[in-house]
């Protein structure tokens, strides 16, 4: 006789309940759950890694997430991301959110996959302590290179429950593209036409700066360019060109007049960032190869959800069905591309297409569910 596993039934319905609750359309976005409390732990490693630790007050744990963030400045001190967070463990669950150095500073680095591995160590040991599940990953955006890194490194893989992959990116040169043209192209390697954020330029430029050449001060541009990205990211009013010219203009005052040009061109304000963007990604060479996931999916063990945001303009939707094709023919997946998320938060639901939508968020919800307690079988 099989055995009983409550999971299977109300406890399983109860957490899908409050993620339904807390992330569907109908939920103010700036509400936040209670029954929940954050601490800060320190994770070893080759650098030492601040994190925050979400748990739920008056239940009992019973799954663990590590989410690992996308470039972002404020990292897991993101509203929305903290947000995030509380939800996925006002519904049970353990959240573990790394400060990864780099994507603090925009930049992609090899160094980033040793702080996630790090962090997936810290996070094991704490599930096991508790006699949980093995954790399962949740990227969002450019942490789904992180991501794919701990699910098919040899050493680490067997630690990994799940991994969710939420608007992230199989093909790292089209992605970068896409950032400064709006040019996609699908799986096929099809042209697609997609709108695009004007404001992604500053974190592109810093991390191709180092193969771009007659740079006088490199640090000072980079610098720049943070400022930008946090005066200007998250401000739809900043959209037009008109409007965050000015920003922009302020910031070249202490920028030598050789680097004024690249700099505006990095804002996507001034001439030529594609070209800039293809000489950079030329002169790289295999120097961006570990930016480049494609190898990892082949050798992911976990089982694998992908979300994407049709209207993600950071990272395009064909993204998610290139990570589809990367991985093992018969791996065991589920990919969702819908119209409720975009990149940064919640979309408008609309009439149109309303029945699909929400039988695709019930079904997102539930391997939510599902992940971290290791119940992602084949489909």
């Amino acid at each position: 006789m099989p055995r009983f596993d409550p999971l299977l039934t109300g406890p399983r319905l109860r957490k899908a309940a409050v993620l339904t609750r807390w992330l569907g359309p109908w939920t103010d976005a700036e509400r936040v759950p209670t029954g929940v409390v954050r601490y800060t732990d320190v994770i070893d490693g080759p650098r030492p890694l601040r994190a925050y630790r979400y748990e739920p007050t008056g239940q009992r744990a019973t799954g663990t997430y590590l989410l690992l963030q996308g470039l972002h400045f404020s990292g897991p001190d993101d509203p929305r991301l903290d947000r995030f967070c509380r939800i996925l463990a006002r519904a049970g669950l353990v959240v573990v959110a790394p400060f990864l150095p780099d994507f603090l500073q925009l930049r992609v680095t090899p160094e980033t996959i040793v702080d996630a591995q790090a962090s997936l160590d810290h996070t094991a040991r704490l599930s096991a302590e508790r006699g949980l599940p093995r954790p399962a990953l949740f990227s969002i955006s450019f942490g789904s290179l992180p991501a794919l890194a701990l699910a098919s490194d040899p050493a680490r893989r067997d630690r990994v429950g799940a991994v969710v992959l939420f608007g992230g990116y199989c093909d790292f040169f089209a992605t970068i593209r896409f950032s400064v043209s709006g040019r996609a192209f699908d799986e096929h390697q099809l042209p697609v036409e997609l709108p695009h954020d004007p404001f992604n330029g500053p974190a592109v430029f810093i991390n191709l700066l180092p193969f771009l050449e007659g740079v006088r001060e490199p640090e000072a541009i980079a610098d720049a360019w943070r400022k930008m990205a946090r005066r200007t990211w998250g401000k739809p009013e900043l959209r037009p060109v008109e409007e965050r010219r000015p920003i922009a203009e302020s910031l070249t005052a202490r920028l030598p007049p050789r680097d004024r040009d690249l700099f505006l061109a990095g804002c996507g304000l001034g001439e030529g960032a594609p070209p800039w963007v293809e000489v950079g990604l030329a002169r790289a060479g295999a120097a961006l190869d570990f930016a480049k996931p494609r190898p990892f999916l082949s050798e992911v063990a976990a089982p694998v959800v992908i979300c994407h945001g049709r209207d993600d303009d950071v990272i395009p939707y064909v993204e998610a069905f290139k990570i589809r094709a990367g991985l093992r023919g018969n791996h065991p997946h589920r990919l969702f591309v819908t119209g409720l998320y975009g990149h940064t938060g919640k979309a408008e639901l609309t009439a149109s297409g309303v029945g699909d939508e929400i039988s695709t968020m019930r079904d997102l919800i539930m391997a939510l569910v599902d992940a971290p307690h290791e119940r992602l079988g084949p489909l």
